[in-house]
């Protein structure tokens, strides 16, 4: 990509943008080849001795598809998940959507309780912890709808909205932890201040009860946050090759899609 062709082509690939439905890496691919062909061709026209601006015309009528051209364009790039789909109804296909969520974080609540039954930490658990399993629960929810969405759905309409939220629910369950600790060590103390002889029965069961308590508050929180990170760095990387290939600077870029919240 030259700089010439940005300043040339820059405004006709915004406007071929425009016109297209797809995935926004299917559009990057496609605008970058447009603009090669388009570069190339007005190239070969101004070495025949055709005057530049004939040359730019020429190659801009032989080489930007018309409103046909860029139907047949969504068409052939249609993800696969939205061609199996398209004969749903959209209130079908979201209540169906719904469910396999409601479906994969249940599964996973399961799971999570399974694994601390075998471990024998659901003997005497901490007030905290089916709460912190709940929410665990929410936040595989909110990330695999969000990769759902971009990678399997293709709908890139607001690609970082809900990356806060994942975030945002993986501090949430961090700071349950550490608060169930402390209450959990306050309530302690009240007890052995009423009855210390108790202290070498209780002070044992609390060390194993919140050891275990927020070692899955930190599990939990890390993946939630290593799954942000992904995410978000995937979103910021197309949304740099977009702006890249539309000439876009950032200020200009955040009027469009790539930064929708």
């Amino acid at each position: 990509m030259t700089p010439r062709a940005e300043r040339s082509f820059a405004p006709t690939l915004r406007e071929v943008e425009r016109g297209l439905a797809l995935p926004i890496p299917d559009r990057i691919r496609i605008l970058r080849e447009l603009e090669y062909d388009l570069e190339e061709l007005w190239d070969r026209l101004v070495a025949e001795g055709i005057p530049r601006e004939e040359a730019r015309r020429r190659a801009l009528d032989a080489l930007v598809p018309d409103a046909g051209s860029m139907g047949e364009l969504d068409r052939l790039h249609t993800p696969l998940y939205r061609r199996l789909t398209r004969r749903l109804s959209s209130q079908h296909l979201r209540i169906a959507e719904r469910s396999a969520l409601v479906l994969a974080a249940t599964s996973v609540l399961l799971v999570q309780a399974a694994t601390l039954v075998q471990a024998n930490l659901l003997r005497s658990p901490s007030p905290f912890l089916w709460p912190i399993l709940i929410v665990g629960a929410l936040l595989f929810a909110l990330v695999l709808t969000k990769a759902f969405q971009l990678w399997i759905k293709g709908d890139h309409a607001q690609p970082k909205r809900g990356l806060r939220m994942i975030l945002a629910v993986a501090g949430v369950i961090l700071a349950m932890g550490m608060g169930g600790v402390i209450f959990d060590l306050y309530h302690l103390a009240e007890i052995l201040e009423m009855t210390p002889e108790l202290a070498g029965t209780l002070v044992p069961e609390w060390l194993v009860r919140d050891a275990a308590l927020l070692s899955v508050a930190i599990l939990l929180a890390l993946a939630g946050g290593l799954a942000w990170f992904v995410l978000s760095q995937w979103v910021a990387l197309v949304s740099r090759a977009h702006r890249e290939v539309l000439g876009l600077n950032p200020k200009d870029q955040s009027k469009g899609d790539m930064n929708n919240v």
